[in-house]
């Protein structure tokens, strides 16, 4: 059975069944104790009349034993079923209404279990042994033959019909059996109707579910995904939660398609820039070099040093270039781990703007830094934000002209803090500056420069986000440009 609906059916039907069997053998126990109180009740009444219509019956049986079977046999000669006994204080069997039996002479009843139930309870059902039978029990009816508080005898009476398993009226079985089988059926059918019930309410949303995933299935991530096949989200049950989590589940995998797809994009797009970036040094140091080889006796020693310093140049910017991306590949790494810790931004501004102080002098450029007292610690990892505004620096310092002037400044924001680096430089054009921050992408003027590697401004990207901050640009083309990076403060 494959579908829900039918397992859901066959379980409730089972128990159903198992509720309606269980049902059927209380209502016939329930009978049975019914009709055994009411035997019980009537031997009851029916030998305190003998006794109470016959207070010499004692006396009878002495006077005549022999005769006096026949007189307990015309009590009971409306109930042929039903034993009438007499019986010494030890349980001996001295005259019954029916036929005397050969193992009384060595057998007695066992009389105990009679009185402790009289003591207890009269009102209450007697279990005790059965004259006619050695080793069987029934419900029996007794009462004492007492004279001058002297225990004589006992006065015992067997309803045989009281075994409702073999001698109930016929009357009384099929009743049972009749109200057995309707409550078998009554509760079937109201198993099967709750079923139906559950089984609508349970599969209805499963089924939109479903449709959903068929959807993805053949139509991919791609597609978007529709409020209304969701129509049981606001509910606050498991239903309602399993909609809004397949929902989200949905979405996340969409996201993640997205992400990969997009990821699989930048890596065929880094390949290429990275065979194209690599190719031209390369391309010119394979030829300077050459040229030293094949002109090395022609050339005078100005030339040579020429040719070798750019040779060197290129094997510099080649090493930059594969450092960059060895930063980038590890910045990437989705297991890696930023050891945070709180630190003062305007110190660590104080300190860079010395380290760099020393290449802007060399390149006739001012270079300064202002932030405000009692800055807010950031809780961040010093050595990537030092690379990361190093490198803001270093394209700041590269692209600003001789008598020009650098600011690094660390200022509040409403949303942290924010490190600002200013130039005088050539500014970005209005179509570069929402690109200068994806990798391998230079900007028209930075073409000019031939150190760029353009990956400096993706590691600062890079190291912004690992944060969960974000960076921008500031500029216009011919008033420099303001590349920041914001920070949260925790």
């Amino acid at each position: 059975m494959k579908s829900l609906r039918a397992r859901v059916l066959m379980l409730v039907a089972g128990a159903g069944m198992l509720t309606a069997i269980v049902l059927a053998a209380v209502m016939h126990m329930s009978v049975r104790s019914y009709y055994t109180d009411v035997v019980y009740a009537q031997s009851q009444a029916f030998i305190d009349r003998v006794v109470e219509m016959h207070p010499d019956l004692w006396e009878l049986y002495a006077r005549d034993p022999d005769a006096f079977s026949d007189k307990l046999a015309a009590y009971t000669i409306y109930s042929p079923s039903t034993g009438m006994y007499l019986l010494d204080p030890q349980g001996r069997v001295l005259s019954s209404s029916g036929d005397r039996r050969v193992f009384w002479n060595d057998w007695r009843v066992d009389l105990a279990p009679v009185r402790a139930s009289l003591g207890r309870d009269a009102s209450m059902p007697i279990i005790g042994s059965d004259p006619d039978h050695q080793a069987k029990t029934c419900l029996v009816a007794a009462r004492p033959i007492v004279r001058d508080g002297r225990e004589l005898g006992w006065l015992y009476v067997v309803p045989r019909a009281a075994d409702i398993g073999t001698q109930t009226p016929e009357l009384l079985k099929s009743y049972a059996i009749q109200t057995a089988v309707k409550v078998a059926l009554l509760t079937l059918a109201i198993g099967v109707a709750l079923t139906v019930a559950m089984i609508a309410l349970l599969t209805r949303p499963l089924t939109a579910l479903t449709r959903v995933a068929e959807r993805v299935r053949s139509g991919g991530f791609s597609a978007s995904l529709c409020e209304t096949e969701f129509p049981f989200r606001d509910r606050n049950d498991e239903v309602g939660r399993l909609s809004r989590t397949f929902r989200e589940t949905l979405e996340r995998l969409k996201l993640e398609m997205d992400r990969v797809t997009q990821t699989d994009a930048h890596r065929r797009e880094m390949v290429a820039n990275v065979s194209h970036d690599l190719r031209t040094p390369l391309t010119a140091l394979i030829g300077q070099l050459e040229t030293i080889r094949m002109k090395a006796d022609g050339l005078d020693r100005e030339s040579r040093d020429r040719f070798v310093d750019a040779a060197i140049h290129n094997a510099h910017h080649l090493r930059r270039l594969t450092d960059a991306l060895n930063e980038l590949a590890k910045l990437d790494n989705p297991e890696l781990r930023i050891e945070r810790e709180p630190i003062a931004l305007g110190e660590l501004a104080d300190d860079l703007a010395q380290r760099y102080g020393i290449r802007a002098d060399e390149a006739g450029v001012s270079l300064r830094v202002t932030y405000p007292d009692q800055l807010p610690l950031a809780r961040v990892d010093a050595g990537l934000i030092e690379r990361a505004i190093g490198n803001l620096l270093d394209n700041a310092i590269r692209v600003t002209p001789r008598g020009g002037t650098i600011e690094l400044r660390v200022v509040r924001d409403a949303d942290g803090l924010r490190v600002e680096v200013a130039d005088t430089g050539p500014g970005v054009a209005a179509d570069d500056q929402s690109r200068v921050f994806q990798r391998f992408y230079q900007g028209s003027k930075h073409r000019e420069q031939r150190g760029s590697s353009g990956l400096g401004l993706a590691i600062v990207k890079r190291v912004a986000e690992l944060h969960g901050g974000r960076v921008g640009l500031d500029s216009a083309p011919a008033r420099g440009a303001t590349f920041w990076m914001l920070l949260p403060t925790s």
